[in-house]
This record gives structure tokens, C-alpha cells and sequence, in this order.
């Protein structure tokens, strides 16, 4: 089986070490990047540094095509997108890793200059560019909090098209509330950093319920107050209909007939599945 070797983790550090594995293109056919490593590993799987330093492009006329990125407020569907994107085997997605997210909060706790942490943000992202199996052109699904750091993406890719997916905001809190992944733990983290860091300093959430919705609030501000580049507001549910007339077109995606059809199979599933078990609701 072929494979390449793509960042899986970033090590949360004054001077940020991203690590690679040699994996192959089914790594990219789940729900959560990171989760499917795990899986896909092979037994010898072995490991290397990607240079975060270089100021040397990776980009060279082997690389995918990057045509988007997906922010959100979590809970929203961004899920079930990304993999109705996955319609075409002509499309990567790579949806929530942590090599990105340990770029990130490694510039929260460590404070990295702007300008090397644009420079290590695009070397991680170019590093998922790598051409395997048939994939053509490449989508990031970003984890919710990532859109805290939205102008560093536009920053890097002015030219990128992006979307933010809302929904609203007692619909969103009311799923977060039954879930522990993501920002969600960070309320019961010992120290207040993160909750200071993306809410402005203002701590007014005493409660479970009051933070979840002060997080979403902030996730749906810095998406509204993102002036450049080529975005584009989308909610949850109605996005699932306007997926050909909308969301393709901005990505400046083109599927076949027969990719239309697998996406509307997909819809039929639980995304967050690594099975492909039929939604609960679905008939």
C-alpha cells in the first residue's frame, strides 16, 4: 500500500516540534484525522520532524490544489460537510488535526511571534499536500477554536476561500454540554488560561452553561469581525440543501453526477461514525 508521511502532532512548546508518519490515503476517509492514525498506522510506522524553520516552500507541481477551509461553531454539522465533501475521492479532507492545534496553543502559552508562527502554519499545511491515491485538491475541516486564530489563515492564504458554519447558539450549547472533547474541557482545566486567552480576559462564567455559551458567542464573533478574503456564512441545517448550489461553488469544487450521488448516501449516515451506521433519524 502506498503511503507519505503527513504531520500528526505538534508538541505544545516555546519552540513548536511537529511530528510525521508515514500513513496511507485512507487515513483521510474518517470522520477526525487523528483518531483514524491510530487505525491506519502500520506496525512499523516510523516517525520524523517536519522543519517548521525552513522558510523554503514544500509547494511544488506534484501538490494538491488547497481550495478551502471549513471553521465553525462546533456541533453545527461541520462534520457531516466534510465528509459529504468526501463525495469525490478527488478530495481530501483533513479534518481537525492536532498538528495544527498544537501550532496554536503553543502561540497561546508561549507567545510566538507572527511572523514565525505564519511561517510554521504554512509548513504544516503544505506538508498535507503531498499527492496520494486519487485525491486532487485538498479541504481543511479546522477544530471549532481554531477560528480564534482566523487572520493567521487569511494571513498566510488571502486568496483561499473559507466558510464559517453557525447554528444557533442554545442549539449548539445544548449538544456541547453532553460532550467532553474540545474547548468543553478546558472549564474544568486547572488553570484559567485558555478561557482568559479566547474570552477576552472577561471571566463571567461561573457556571458550566454560562462558559459554553460565552465560548460560542466568541466563536461566532471573531468568524463575523474576519473582513478580508473570500468567506462565506453558512447555518446549520439549511447548509445540507444549499451544498451544490453554495458551497461548491466557492471552494470551486465540481462534482459528477455519480459524486452527487455518493454524497447524498453519505447523508444517510451517522457522520461521526467510523462505521457507516445510518443516522438514528434518517429514513
Amino acid at each position: 500500500m502506498k503511503s507519505a508521511y503527513f504531520p500528526v502532532y505538534t508538541q505544545v512548546n516555546q519552540r513548536p516540534i511537529t511530528i510525521c508518519e508515514n500513513l496511507p490515503a485512507t487515513v483521510f476517509e474518517y470522520p477526525f484525522f487523528n483518531d483514524a492514525v491510530g487505525l491506519v498506522r502500520p506496525s512499523n510506522s516510523i516517525r520524523k520532524e517536519l522543519d517548521l524553520n525552513s522558510e523554503n516552500s514544500s509547494i511544488n507541481a506534484e501538490s494538491l490544489q488547497l481550495k478551502g477551509f471549513i471553521f465553525h461553531t462546533s456541533h453545527c454539522g461541520s462534520t457531516l460537510l466534510a465528509n459529504m465533501l468526501k463525495g469525490s475521492k478527488k478530495t481530501r479532507v483533513v479534518a481537525e488535526t492536532e498538528a495544527i492545534n498544537g501550532l496554536l496553543l503553543s502561540a497561546v502559552f508561549y507567545k510566538l511571534e507572527e511572523p514565525i508562527l505564519l511561517m510554521q502554519l504554512k509548513k504544516i499545511i503544505e506538508a498535507y499536500l503531498k499527492p496520494l491515491g486519487e485525491a486532487e485538491q485538498v479541504v481543511f475541516k479546522l477544530t471549532s477554536w481554531n477560528v480564534f486564530f482566523i487572520d493567521l489563515f487569511q494571513k498566510v492564504y488571502p486568496n483561499v476561500p473559507w466558510i464559517f458554519i453557525d447554528r444557533k447558539t442554545e442549539e449548539v450549547v445544548a449538544s456541547l454540554s453532553k460532550s467532553r472533547r474540545g474547548f468543553v474541557e478546558w472549564f474544568y482545566h486547572p488553570t484559567t488560561i485558555l478561557q482568559e486567552y479566547f474570552l477576552d480576559n472577561k471571566i463571567e462564567t461561573v457556571s458550566f452553561e454560562a462558559y459554553l455559551r460565552a465560548m460560542v458567542e466568541a466563536h461566532k464573533s471573531f468568524a463575523k469581525n474576519a473582513h478580508f478574503g473570500k468567506n462565506k456564512c453558512i447555518e446549520y441545517p439549511s447548509f445540507i440543501s444549499e451544498f451544490k448550489s453554495k458551497i461548491l461553488p466557492h471552494f470551486n469544487l465540481n462534482y459528477s453526477d455519480k459524486e452527487f450521488h455518493a454524497v447524498e448516501e453519505i447523508k444517510k449516515l451517522d457522520a461521526k461514525s467510523f462505521q457507516k451506521t445510518p443516522f438514528p433519524f434518517s429514513e
